[in-house]
């Protein structure tokens, strides 16, 4: 029996001219690989790109690796977010690190959820290049691995080993991280995310703790991550 289901959109591989496979993240099975066919219409493909959420339907079968999928159609536009280069960056980025995160098919909707709700502000709110730090800051408690925010005159340095912050002593290398900025970041709710300033080299600086961070506890490899050189050149 066939029914409706939507997921976000993950990864595509075209398969004949006229058939894509497409991985998604669906709000009630998790990740799973559907069939599509492509009609003539120039919409039809564009539909399975990075931050689309697709309502479709299909007679799934949670056995069968690939089920099919029909009749899709995006559940919100993202006009913003495809017109706006800066943001497409961003979106192909925080696509590629989803895909590497989520490998089984166990449902999440609590994650599923965040992810929709980041990605509507971010088609909303005008262009801020903090967002790629503050959604992988959002994804990490969703993995069990929450940072804690315990800056203070005492512990001064984000300590990967120990998921907060330490005295100087207590981490290896110190080198100019910016230990305060990842602070706010760590304390700023989606509401204030928008109006959060931090410089370029802060920027690239945190992106790298926090995949240094999910790579320390096996969730990710960040030198498969190859989209964010492509990303550095756009904000930068």
């Amino acid at each position: 029996m066939s029914e409706k289901i939507e997921g976000l959109f993950i990864r595509s591989t075209k398969i004949k001219h006229n058939l894509l496979i497409v991985d998604l993240l669906t709000l009630k099975h998790g990740r799973c690989s559907f069939t599509f066919h492509l009609n003539n219409k120039k919409s039809s493909s564009f539909i399975f790109q990075p931050f689309h959420f697709i309502e479709f339907s299909s007679g799934i079968n949670l056995e069968k690796k690939v089920n099919k999928g029909n009749y899709p159609a995006l559940v919100f536009p993202v006009i913003n977010i495809i017109s706006d280069v800066r943001k497409t960056g961003y979106a192909m980025l925080l696509t590629e690190i989803i895909n590497k995160l989520i490998s089984n098919q166990e449902a999440n909707p609590k994650l599923y959820l965040t992810i929709k709700q980041m990605v509507l502000y971010f088609e909303h709110q005008p262009f801020n290049a903090v967002f790629g730090v503050f959604f992988i800051k959002e994804l990490l408690p969703l993995f069990g691995i929450q940072p804690i925010n315990n800056y203070n005159s005492e512990n001064l340095c984000f300590n990967i080993e120990e998921g907060k912050f330490t005295s100087e002593e207590e981490v290896p290398e110190i080198g100019d991280f910016p230990n305060k900025a990842f602070h706010l970041l760590l304390g700023t709710k989606i509401d204030d995310v928008f109006s959060l300033n931090l410089s370029t080299s802060n920027r690239r600086l945190i992106m790298g703790k926090l995949l240094d961070y999910m790579q320390y506890h096996d969730l990710i490899n960040k030198s498969k991550i190859k989209s964010i050189h492509i990303l550095q050149s756009i904000y930068d």
